[in-house]
């Protein structure tokens, strides 16, 4: 089937007006039913909704103020028939005067420009509100221009005498995002805005005045639980709802969603792929985020998504999802790096270790509400809900936990941040770490024999359990290990990749440990495919599981063969490795 006779729709990306999706034939998920939640009497009417970024938050609130407001009314056929919460017949339908406020603008400079800042944007929604409803009489050109707690309080007032009921739905979108821009650069100043006398409360205390006799509800989405102490302690009567089940799906992808969209975004018999194999491709970079612990779906990063498939659209050609990823999102780990500053070091050890291990991260309980101004410093459950607003861990939908919450790291892209962030805090700076290089002469020289590489690897590896650099080492850690020492090589034309991904006919999606790339861009490139095993001395050791290391050898050598056959390497010369080590002993390096 050619382009010509598939018509595909705009992507969406990077885009968040509802209203001229179907307009300018903008392909859309269709996220209308949590609306129904929305409206249940057992949810409060002041939800707080909370996400990590790119996941299609704003998106969602543009649709709620498409279907509640009243200046909406004449154009509900338009953008919701054929919506599953057009199928509802709900009677709320524009049915209030919505005022939506968006701040993820504000300027996160010093302490006048950000108060200035943030008076705009509540004046880009007063002035939005008026222009839909010209019958508010509303001006503001004489008041106090950093005072945004007084500004809303007096359009409260200059709406009660249009509308004598209470109808007001007052939205807000990125109710965090300069409050956490300016954690990143200014603690200081983070700590004076989000003080019992900071401006926040008192804007959100203006708001809960007029629950009362004005405001009808309210929606606020934002990233994490941070900045949510200045808005409770100032609107009291807010319900953080992050953690509902009925919620879990309001942003990003679900699969059964992927299934529908994908086909409107790219030409799937052309590239010669079906939607499901396109799907199990971008799943373990993608996918794995859930919010509730009685959720039965994860969702996908929909802006991770989107990028990829129009990258893909454009080019025509199929392409490896984990090589094309949202620029918009936190590809080098910085914000990690922010948060595990936020904590002592013996809290950030701690929780490295328990990545390093591959286990799960388990607490009580998830903190709601993280006030800087009384700690200075995350404790383990602050810092490790923190984690989870932001997205680098989730709920592990496998726990046998009775009661408290488990915590994992859901997909490769959020493991690779991780594991950078692992090589900066324990490892970069340690001189013992730094002491050892290991010996690559063999691969550069493209030669079949690895056993300097072997040695050498054994040499660093005693040094640094020697020396309880690596206090537990398992095979996560041994990757993790070498691949930082490879990576201090990197330059033009010596490359290594951890956790390659990788498409083998038959067997879908497929993780290379190390990938080492040699000669690159020369007549002479040779890829180095390495694929570990990890055995403690013991096990090694141990007679009655004397085949343990034979069992290692084997699996190793099996995995590196199909992996060679990958359609990545397809006409380039790969040379396929099984190392197998028994504590930091290389008891065996063979080419496959």
């Amino acid at each position: 089937m050619s382009e010509s006779t598939v018509k595909l729709l705009n992507n969406p990306y990077g885009k968040v007006s509802f209203d001229l999706f179907r307009k300018n034939d903008q392909a859309f998920v269709d996220k209308s039913l949590m609306i129904k939640y929305l409206d249940d009497n057992n949810t409060s009417w002041y939800p707080v909704l909370l996400r990590p970024r790119r996941f299609g938050k704003s998106t969602f609130v543009q649709m709620l103020k498409c279907y509640y407001d009243i200046s909406y009314q004449d154009r509900y056929e338009e953008l919701f028939s054929g919506t599953k919460i057009y199928d509802e017949n709900l009677p709320t339908h524009n049915s209030y005067h919505v005022i939506n406020f968006d701040f993820s603008a504000v300027s996160t400079g010093n302490l006048n420009k950000l108060l200035t800042s943030f008076f705009v944007a509540v004046t880009d929604g007063i002035d939005d509100f008026c222009l839909r409803y010209p019958d508010v009489s509303f001006d503001y050109s004489d008041m106090d221009k950093t005072d945004a707690a007084t500004l809303f309080t007096e359009f409260s007032k200059a709406y009660r005498k249009f509308s004598k009921s209470q109808k007001l739905y007052v939205m807000i979108d990125e109710y965090d995002n300069f409050a956490n821009e300016i954690l990143s650069k200014d603690l200081e100043l983070f700590l004076n805005i989000t003080s019992k006398d900071g401006f926040l409360k008192s804007f959100y205390a203006a708001i809960k005045s007029k629950s009362s006799d004005v405001i009808a509800k309210t929606f606020i989405t934002g990233v994490s639980s941070v900045s949510l102490d200045s808005l409770t302690s100032g609107f009291n009567i807010a319900r953080n709802v992050t953690p509902f089940d009925c919620f879990n799906e309001y942003a990003g992808f679900t699969e059964d969603e992927l299934e529908i969209l994908i086909p409107k975004l790219v030409d799937v018999e052309k590239l010669g792929v079906s939607t499901k194999e396109i799907i199990s491709r971008m799943k373990p970079v993608y996918d794995g985020y859930c919010f509730s612990r009685k959720a039965d779906k994860t969702v996908y990063n929909s802006s991770m998504c989107l990028y990829y498939l129009d990258e893909m659209q454009r080019a025509e050609i199929f392409l490896n999802p984990e090589d094309y990823l949202d620029p918009a999102c936190d590809q080098d780990g910085y914000k990690l790096e922010q948060l595990f500053s936020l904590a002592d070091k013996e809290t950030v050890d701690t929780i490295i270790d328990r990545y390093l291990q591959g286990e799960p991260f388990n607490l009580l309980k998830l903190s709601e509400n993280i006030n800087l101004n009384q700690v200075r410093n995350y404790s383990r459950e602050q810092l490790l809900s923190m984690l989870y607003y932001l997205g680098y861990l989730t709920v592990n939908r496998n726990s046998t936990l009775d009661s408290g919450i488990s915590l994992v790291i859901p997909n490769q892209f959020m493991a690779k941040l991780f594991a950078k962030c692992t090589i900066e805090f324990r490892f970069r700076n340690n001189a013992v770490f730094s002491s050892q290089k290991l010996d690559v002469s063999e691969m550069i020289s493209v030669e079949d024999d690895l056993s300097s590489f072997a040695s050498s690897c054994t040499e660093f590896l005693s040094l640094i359990m020697s020396n309880q650099v690596l206090v537990h080492m398992k095979e996560m850690a041994l990757n993790l290990v070498l691949y930082a020492k490879l990576e201090e090589l990197s330059k033009d034309d010596f490359e290594v990749r951890l956790q390659k991904s990788l498409r083998v006919v038959g067997e879908g999606e497929k993780f290379a440990d190390l990938v080492v790339t040699v000669n690159k861009g020369t007549d002479t490139e040779c890829i180095y495919l390495i694929e570990l095993k990890y055995l403690t001395k013991t096990e090694a050791k141990d007679k009655v599981s004397d085949s343990a290391v034979n069992k290692a050898i084997k699996d190793a050598s099996e995995e590196a063969l199909t992996y060679k056959s990958a359609l990545d390497f397809k006409g380039k010369n790969v040379k396929a490795y099984a190392m197998v080590f028994a504590g930091p002993d290389c008891v065996y390096c063979q080419q496959q």
